[in-house]
């Protein structure tokens, strides 16, 4: 079987493998999630491992700092940063499957339920990303797109007050993380610090490495921050939490994007396919779940088994629509005929 057209196409610069194992275990994580929340929805029998299910919702932070590191590593990359360019780049990427799905989603959900002003305002919101501070009926899980699109504007502005000074970006992180602990609304200053571990790893990629003795021992401490950094879910002192997850997260991804620990493992094929496409699958997987789930429910008695199969069903359907709905948008002026 050909896998090429299930694999991202690099517009520009060198592909690392890991970056995309990365995103699996974040986009697996917010699958895991879902399911098990689909599952408490309608299934009363309980799980043993939905308490570890629960913890997937860290996926969402370990997405944000992935994509500070990304386009933080472009910009420092780039020769001559044009801002016209970055934006263009950022549309041309992630706005047509955005819009295509969600006018799908829109449309199946008016013909079932009927067209209704209240739909139209909530599309109206979708699409000017801004339903985090009303209401999305369209399709829930974008509220974290909304987050990464504004931070996608200003990422580059902030630079010009930043710069590659490590300590003003603590301090950019630490306002924002008080503003939020003051103001509880769903908007960029309440994740900003996700964002921050990934710019911060980026400027420490463009200075000298540091050899660090002792490589097992620290391969055995970076693998135990990712597991701590989703087992902290069951830590009921919020505050404790909210600081020491950063710390974990920034531990487990120096030694993944600087160290190259788990570097093998990350680029592990099936991984990076999935990890890859993780942007088709985090639009669309919220619906393909509930189809799925509808479907197995009444033929799989064993929530556990039921949980493991709608995984891996809801994946496997939203890979067949990567090669449609996002691979030819990956493709840099895919606009423009040649």
């Amino acid at each position: 079987m050909n896998l090429s057209i299930f694999k991202r196409v690099i517009s520009r610069g060198v592909y690392r493998p890991e970056i995309d194992g990365l995103r699996f275990i974040a986009i697996v994580s917010v699958l895991l999630f879902h399911v098990d929340a689909f599952l408490n929805l309608y299934m009363k029998k309980t799980s043993i491992l939905s308490d570890v299910w629960f913890t997937g919702h860290f996926g969402v932070p370990l997405f944000f700092s992935i994509s500070g590191f990304v386009l933080t590593s472009q910009i420092l990359k780039s020769k001559k940063f044009s801002y016209k360019q970055y934006i263009i780049r950022r549309i041309e990427r992630i706005e047509p499957p955005f819009l295509i799905t969600t006018l799908i989603f829109f449309f199946l959900l008016s013909f079932r339920d009927g067209f209704d002003p209240e739909k139209n305002y909530s599309l109206f919101r979708v699409l000017t990303y801004t339903s985090n501070f009303d209401t999305n009926l369209i399709n829930v899980v974008t509220w974290s797109l909304e987050i990464e699109v504004v931070f996608y504007l200003i990422l580059p502005l902030l630079f010009l007050l930043a710069k590659r000074d490590i300590w003003k970006w603590l301090l950019l992180a630490l306002a924002a993380f008080i503003f939020s602990q003051l103001y509880e609304i769903q908007f960029l200053t309440r994740f900003f610090h996700w964002f921050i571990i990934g710019i911060v790893l980026a400027i420490l990629e463009t200075r000298k490495k540091m050899i660090i003795p002792y490589a097992e021992l620290c391969k055995i401490l970076v693998f135990l921050s990712l597991a701590l950094f989703f087992g902290l879910a069951f830590f009921e002192n919020h505050l404790v939490v909210e600081i020491l997850q950063p710390i974990l997260l920034f531990i487990f991804l120096y030694g993944v994007l600087i160290e190259g620990y788990f570097v093998k493992i990350l680029s592990f094929q099936l991984f990076t396919i999935i990890g890859g496409a993780c942007y088709i699958i985090y639009l669309i997987h919220f619906q393909v779940i509930s189809v799925t789930g509808h479907f197995l429910i009444p033929l799989v008695p064993n929530r556990e088994l039921l949980a493991i199969l709608m995984l891996i069903s809801t994946t496997f359907i939203c890979l067949l629509a990567f090669p449609i709905l996002e691979r030819p948008f990956m493709k840099r002026k895919w606009w423009k005929r040649n």
